[in-house]
């Protein structure tokens, strides 16, 4: 089974539960309402990156591996109620960090044939960021009257930003390295599925924790796949109008 038909199975589960457990219980709010998170998005990835080059009538061989570390991500979420327990909304998450890239080289001698000579190099605070927009149908269920739930799916769009050791050059009679890092950007369609649950202090004010899987895949000029978003959690304040 797919991480995209778990993670739907248990929302449509958690739905069906959850609407049960609502019937007979005072019905939420049924206005605009606004999320504001600040959270964590916990996946560790690895990129790595191969190419050749022709230098000195020989072929040099460049190497490159970089982590995409986990960090803070934050939030913010807006929709509006066009039935009792029925809303749309759109969020909009953002998520960054900086990683090192460790590179290895072949480099092939000027002067004599199959004399290489291996070359490495560490690039440090390369940047990684990723916008995400998320269009959603909620639902929301209530379990007091001052307790709901609310369970939500639909499309996510990711713009990512991604800076990469990809550009290597050789020095001419040398078997040195001149490493210049690039920036390269990417637009996918992915989707989300999540749980929010809330507590109201009053009508209008509460604080809620909510759990969601928003993420993609993306290809880059330079790494093809490359995996974006995942699971997400957090805190935050619950402004309902």
């Amino acid at each position: 089974m797919t991480k995209a038909t778990t993670v739907l199975t248990l929302t449509a589960a958690c739905i069906l539960a959850a609407g049960r457990s609502a019937q007979g219980q005072p019905a939420p709010g049924t206005g605009a309402f606004l999320d504001l998170n600040a959270g964590a998005q916990p996946q560790q990835r690895e990129i790595t990156t191969a190419e050749s080059l022709i230098v000195y009538d020989e072929t040099a061989t460049v190497t490159s591996t970089q982590p995409i570390d986990n960090g803070p991500m934050f939030d913010v979420t807006g929709g509006y109620h066009v039935r009792d327990q029925f809303a749309v909304a759109v969020g909009f998450s953002f998520f960054s960090a900086t990683s090192t890239s460790t590179l290895v080289a072949s480099i092939p001698d000027p002067i004599f044939t199959d004399r290489p000579r291996m070359v490495g190099a560490v690039t440090e605070d390369l940047g990684h960021s990723e916008l995400g927009i998320h269009l959603q149908a909620v639902w929301f269920f209530p379990v007091t009257e001052r307790i709901d739930v609310a369970l939500s799916a639909g499309p996510s769009i990711f713009r990512v930003s991604q800076e990469l050791t990809s550009t290597v050059t050789v020095p001419p009679r040398t078997q040195n390295i001149s490493i210049a890092p690039e920036s390269q950007d990417g637009t996918t369609l992915g989707f989300n599925a999540g749980f929010d649950g809330s507590f109201m202090f009053t009508p209008a004010v509460g604080v809620g924790l909510f759990v969601r899987y928003a993420g993609a895949s993306v290809d880059l000029p330079a790494v093809e796949d490359l995996d974006v978003g995942g699971f997400q959690t957090g805190l935050g304040l619950r402004l309902r109008f």
